[in-house]
């Protein structure tokens, strides 16, 4: 299946391949994390795509920018997401996110208290929660008793950023401001958009960017032979159908129905 490929000159930094590009750098993706969290960080690691499996019969998980702080004891991982269709399952996909890295974290062993803070946060260009607020953070607490936290040490931050004018925090305002609009206002966003500026014209970004398309093409394929398969063999297991009447609608041949 053929589709339009945006030209990369008309990508911004709300399109997975540009937000990838420009967070997969440590000057970019930490001042960031220590704005938003208010969190002290120093030495991170930084991967743009990163992939985690912890089985390889479960599903892969490809996280936009994996943050991993180095060197200093505290070992916290930021998985940072950006996130333009509500698919109305973000939180599932954060609890998801969140055991794929303790997964990642503990390796083989079992020693529980190895485990590192951690922060999932989602960039949104609306509110998935209907509160007309600007960012939601989220915490373990108990039920009945508010002030009495789990200590899990896992965090999940969902950022609407079309409300950035309601967020007081004038560092953050700006960032989310950037994400809304393309209108960069403080140092921390005009380097974002040099960096954005940078890759529309950069030759290898641009080979970077149509082997990107191609990989996706590439998957959205394969996800739509295996529906087809899938529902081909529905409609045969039903024996409604003739396998000839499924191979007409399908695309598949007899044979191929048959040996599904």
């Amino acid at each position: 299946m053929n589709r339009k490929i945006k030209p990369i000159e008309e990508l911004t930094i709300r399109d997975n391949f540009m937000f990838v590009k420009v967070f997969s750098d440590e000057e970019i993706a930490k001042p960031f994390l220590k704005a938003l969290l208010k969190v002290d960080i120093e030495k991170v690691s930084v991967v743009g795509e990163a992939f985690q499996q912890s089985n390889p019969n479960k599903k892969c998980v490809r996280f936009d920018i994996m943050v991993k702080e180095d060197g200093n004891g505290i070992g916290r991982v930021f998985d940072l997401e950006m996130q333009m269709v509500d698919t109305k399952e973000l939180p599932l996909r954060a609890r998801y996110y969140q055991g794929v890295c303790d997964t990642e974290t503990l390796g083989s062993s079992h020693r529980y208290k190895e485990l590192k803070e951690q922060y999932i946060v989602f960039l949104c260009p609306k509110d998935i929660f209907g509160k007309d607020r600007p960012i939601y953070e989220f915490e373990n607490r108990e039920k009945n008793d508010h002030s009495l936290t789990l200590g899990d040490l896992t965090y999940k931050i969902f950022c609407n950023f079309s409300k950035y004018e309601s967020v007081t925090d004038e560092a953050v305002r700006d960032y989310l401001k950037y994400f809304a609009t393309d209108e960069a206002t403080s140092t921390a966003t005009k380097a974002i958009k040099n960096r954005v500026d940078f890759y529309h014209k950069d030759p290898k970004t641009r080979s970077d960017y149509m082997t990107f398309e191609a990989m996706l093409e590439e998957e959205r394929d394969e996800a739509a032979a295996a529906k087809t398969k899938e529902l081909a063999k529905a409609l045969r297991d039903q024996g409604k159908l003739t396998l000839a009447e499924i191979a007409s609608v399908s695309g598949l041949t007899p044979e191929e129905i048959k040996a599904l």
